[in-house]
């Protein structure tokens, strides 16, 4: 093996070499570049060629091109373009000379991308044969847009988006085609401007009250939107296996803005705008009015005999104050955002650049929740020796203060601040005044389970802080005609610190006297890669070539130390020493190696046929040590239909229609670092006596696994892509089928073993799917034009096998009484995401809860109170049938409107937060609970028992954005090439049958096994945005 590793890519490269070997001293060359009319940005992919000649080539990234080997004379020059009107130009070559041309393409009425970002290049839309989805960020950046993954929402089949809840930066579960992994990550792989960037955790946890703690924010936080110039989605095999073992669950390419093309002067450009947000929906707890009312009802109708016992007693009536106070609005608010975004373009004919400084500061609709993000970044590039070499620089530094509010995704009964919220008793006051001033009004003193939810939001200090810098730098050469090399060397640094103090004089605090917490975590990532290039044309026969090596470590460090009981909560976290308990640090390190070669070619015949086949031979560290290594090939065509002479007669307004397949094998490396190997720790049962003395030894923690291997996908492609009235209607119709095996799970050892349990490949996962797009120019005339989208995706999942396990649980209950409960089951033959349990069939006269079963005691006419395991059936399933989006522009003289519209229809959701806090049940405790509880007849001494009955329907149609631009003309602004001014509204309208804050939810710290299980999540905002963009 270690000889293949070397011969390939030695055999590759001799292969590139010796294709361009002898020149022609009659000859000359052609160079120059492309540019759009209206952005004056360069135009990458655009096909250009010498008439009556077979002579072509494709434009870079920067807009450049090189012909070569032209014979002297007279030509005349073509540039074509999807999406552009063709031009042409003369041009005249001498013998060993160089001429140079310009073209300016102007827009077309179609809407075909003609250039695509692929994995390691460029390439023209109608030559791609995977499956790859392109989204516009111009109309996607609209609104409060915080990081990519809002902009990739509703707008590419196939990829969903589940964003955390509705927190400034939230963090997403992203799933392209369906997640392949129970244990693995899910997660796509990040490529910016080339180069994999490291989508692990920046900070370190902050601190679980009652539970998980909140969950961690997008990673991607750190790239500003304004700054992305293309994203590029690689859904199927064809596309993603030159990414070999990280593009399991596909490849979200990101390019950035590059300077633009004009050497005049400089250029500046401004975005900014104010946003207001607002909760857009609400619990609706008891207010004071409905629990004292309550109370006292209960009260009145109070019997004591235990067999009959129902109501409270009297002495409830103490706990009722006189106040109405209602808590939700009480730690919500109407927040503040404003975002400044300043570029700057310039430079000269051989070095231009382009630089960005972006300030963002977006407040939570929480209390003490929010974003603060200051950034700048650099795109530079430098042509010499006649444009042959290219060098260009790429650097972002970005500063993220994330203000963290104590809320739990899954916990106890009591905890952060929303479960307060909703059992906080509301005839209570939020403060107050004594002799000694105002404090925050709490029930009982010292260390409490029930909280003042607005005191803990003011209170508690949870704060997160990264410093990110990403960068890379690139040089491109020219070796010879039709064939480039390239090296790119990229590297990613985060550095994160966690910071957290839990008051004294809180009850949060109260148990420890105070708890302080400082936990920093490194990440870092270095990448290198060398390619090289071939591209030539050969009469009707076009072969474009890649071939390289990649090398990438990844490093994560992490240092955290806590302290406990402070004479003052003054010191807050910055003095750990001051604690009279200091609890032991801890530290860690752990590096991940990847080393790749791969190649990829593709060949054209007539512009009608089209091959594309790919290699990637990947190590990965993490593996055992016969199986670091793995191949992942890949093999797809398309075939240009509507090309071919027998289509003469098809529809006259049918424009396009190409037929593609595909297939190729993915790996997922996504494990821990030392996943093979056994761990060794110092923990207290490793002392031992040495002599007289107690000596601390080492023992292991872990059963290593030698034969640990890849997660492997299979996937199969089929698609058809169409084109009517010259491509102003287009579209793509796919199916696909994912057979991942391999799965990595935890799997019991028995002894004698180091530890009970460790990692093996056992399962299979299948995934399966249909989607459709279909893009629309409806309107095009003078003054005005619509353009509209639709995307459509269907997508099923099934375990086929989970090796010696008959089922999995997953899917906690949160709440009290809900210990060791699970709401879901995985096992072979239905989807992830199954609800399982009891199946609430209604309630007996004394309001106790009834539910189906089969036999055994205490089922009488199949209907029990104590239903057991075996009367346990499948509940529910939290995966949609069908997702959908609607996109449309709209361009009418100077205004522009677009929308947004995303649904997801069929799913289930687990409404946990209804399960714990729709009982009355609650005030025996002096507890609040939500009002809908008043409406049905369940008994007061009924505990919250999971079933069906919590069960909801998760079907829901969101105007997820609705943005107005106008286009001023005011004297201030005369010496702008642009200037717009715009309204937009995030979240406006959310149609749904679903009880709880949102339908759209995920499963905090789960994992794909678990999905639509919803526990108090951070509210979504409706907000409204007012902007301005001009540019000089």
């Amino acid at each position: 093996m270690r000889l293949v590793r070397h011969v390939i890519p030695a055999f590759i490269g001799g292969l590139l070499w010796a294709a361009q070997l002898g020149a022609q001293d009659s000859t000359g060359t052609i160079t120059g570049q492309v540019i759009d009319s209206t952005s004056q940005q360069p135009l990458s992919g655009v096909n250009v060629s010498i008439l009556g000649t077979s002579i072509r080539t494709v434009s870079r990234n920067d807009g450049g091109f090189v012909l070569g080997a032209v014979p002297a004379g007279a030509h005349r020059l073509r540039a074509t373009r999807i999406g552009y009107l063709p031009q042409e130009q003369d041009v005249t070559v001498t013998p060993g000379g160089a001429a140079s041309v310009r073209f300016v393409l102007h827009q077309s009425a179609t809407i075909l991308e003609a250039v695509v970002v692929t994995g390691y290049g460029t390439q023209r839309r109608e030559a791609i044969t995977g499956s790859v989805a392109t989204i516009d960020p111009a109309a996607a950046n609209v609104g409060v847009t915080t990081n990519v993954n809002q902009m990739l929402q509703g707008r590419a089949a196939g990829v969903e988006v589940i964003t955390n809840n509705g927190e400034p930066g939230a963090g997403a579960q992203i799933r392209i085609r369906g997640g392949t992994s129970l244990s693995a990550s899910n997660e796509p792989l990040y490529v910016i401007d080339g180069v994999p960037i490291n989508s692990a955790q920046t900070e370190a946890n902050t601190f679980g009250i009652g539970g998980d703690p909140p969950l961690p924010r997008s990673p991607l936080n750190l790239l500003n939107p304004a700054d992305i110039a293309s994203i590029t989605v690689l859904k199927d095999a064809s596309a993603t296996a030159i990414y070999g073992s990280r593009a399991a669950n596909g490849v979200v390419l990101i390019e950035t803005k590059k300077h633009g093309t004009s050497v005049a002067g400089a250029g500046v450009e401004y975005d900014g705008y104010v946003a207001m947000a607002s909760p857009s929906r609400y619990l609706n707890v008891l207010d004071g009015a409905q629990y004292r009312q309550f109370v006292q009802q209960q009260v009145q109708i109070h019997y004591a005999d235990p067999l009959k016992a129902k109501g409270l007693d009297s002495s409830y009536l103490t706990a009722l104050g006189p106040a109405n106070t209602n808590w939700e609005r009480a730690v919500t608010r109407t927040a503040v955002t404003h975002n400044h975004n300043v570029s700057f373009t310039g430079g000269s004919e051989d070095t231009r650049y382009r630089a960005s400084l972006n300030y963002m500061n977006q407040e939570g609709v929480a209390l003490s929740s929010g974003l603060e993000r200051i950034q700048g970044r650099l795109n530079a590039t430098h042509n010499a020796f006649d444009n042959r070499l290219r060098l260009g620089l790429n650097v972002t530094t970005s500063q993220v203060n994330n203000d963290y509010l104590p809320y739990e995704v899954a916990g106890g009964f009591e905890g952060g601040v929303f479960q307060n919220v909703a059992v906080y008793n509301p005839t209570r006051p939020i403060t107050y005044t004594d002799s000694t001033g105002v404090h925050y009004y709490e029930i009982g003193a010292g260390s409490q389970s029930v909280r003042n939810p607005v005191a803990m939001a003011n209170q508690v200090q949870e704060f997160g802080h990264s410093t990110r810098t990403l960068g890379n730098v690139s040089a491109e050469v020219d070796l010879v005609s039709g064939v480039t090399g390239q090296v790119n060397v990229g590297v990613d640094r985060a550095d994160g610190l966690t910071q957290i103090y839990l008051p004294a004089s809180s009850p949060v605090g109260a148990q420890w006297n105070g708890l302080a917490r400082q936990v920093n975590r490194n990440n870092a990532a270095v990448t290198l890669q060398t390619l090289l290039t071939l591209r030539r044309q050969f009469g009707a026969n076009g072969l474009d070539v890649v071939g390289g090596y990649e090398y990438s470590k990844y490093s994560t460090e992490e240092f955290g130390a806590e302290g406990h009981g402070y004479v003052t909560d003054n010191f807050s976290f910055n003095n750990l020493g001051a604690a009279a308990v200091l609890v032991a640090p801890y530290s860690y390190r752990n590096d991940r190696v990847f080393v790749s070669f791969f190649s990829r070619a593709n060949y054209s015949l007539r512009d009608k046929y089209y091959v594309t086949g790919v290699l990637r031979y990947d190590g990965a560290s993490q593996f055992g040590i016969d199986h670091k290594w793995a191949l992942f090939p890949a093999l797809s065509a398309s075939w240009h239909l509507s090309r071919e002479n027998f289509m003469a007669n098809a529809p006259l307004s049918l424009s396009d229609l190409r037929l593609r397949v595909g297939y190729g094998l993915q790996g997922n490396p996504a494990v821990p670092a030392y996943a093979s190997q056994i761990l060794l720790a110092t923990p207290s049962g490793a002392r031992y006596i040495f002599g007289e003395s107690p000596v601390t030894g080492v023992i292991p923690t872990s059963d290593p696994n030698p034969n640990l291997k890849w997660e492997q996908t299979a996937q199969y492609n089929l698609a058809l892509d169409y084109g009517f009235m010259n491509n102003r209607f287009t579209g793509t119709i796919e199916y696909y089928v994912k057979n991942t095996k391999d799965l990595i799970l935890t799997v019991t050892v028995p002894p004698p073993a180091p530890a009970s349990t460790r990692l093996e490949n056992v399962g299979k996962i299948r995934n399966r799917g249909l989607e459709w797009t279909l893009d629309a120019m409806v309107v095009s005339r003078p003054g005005l034009s619509w353009r509209a989208g639709l995307v459509f995706a269907a997508e099923r999942n099934t375990v086929v096998d989970l090796g010696p396990y008959t089922f999995l649980t997953s899917g906690g209950v949160s709440g009290q009484g809900q210990t060791g409960q699970v709401s879901q089951r995985i096992f072979a033959g239905h989807p992830l995401g199954t609800f399982y349990g009891p199946v609430f069939v209604g309630w007996d006269t004394a309001g106790k809860q009834l539910f189906r079963c089969s036999s055994g005691a205490g089922c009488v006419n199949r209907q029990t109170l104590t239903p057991g395991s075996n009367d346990y059936a499948i509940i529910g399933n939290a995966n949609p049938k069908f997702t959908l989006g609607v996109n449309s522009q709209v361009s009418w003289g100077k205004f522009n409107i677009s929308t947004l519209i995303r649904a997801e229809v069929g799913q289930d959701v687990f409404n946990n937060t209804a399960l714990v806090y729709s009982t009355k049940s609650n005030a025996l405790q002096g507890k609040n609970f939500l009002s809908t509880a008043l409406n049905d007849p369940t008994g007061i001494k009924e505990p919250a028992i999971f079933s069906s009955r919590w069960i909801e329907k998760g079907t829901y149609l969101r105007l997820q954005n609705l943005t107005v631009d106008y286009q001023l003309t005011l004297p201030g602004f005369a010496g702008a090439r642009s200037a717009r001014a715009y309204v937009s509204g995030d979240n406006l309208l959310l149609l749904t049958g679903y009880k709880g804050y949102d339908p759209e939810v995920q499963a905090g710290y789960q994992g794909l096994g678990v999905r639509g299980v919803d526990y108090l999540s951070y509210p979504r905002p409706r907000t409204i945005t007012g902007g301005l963009r001009v540019a000089f």
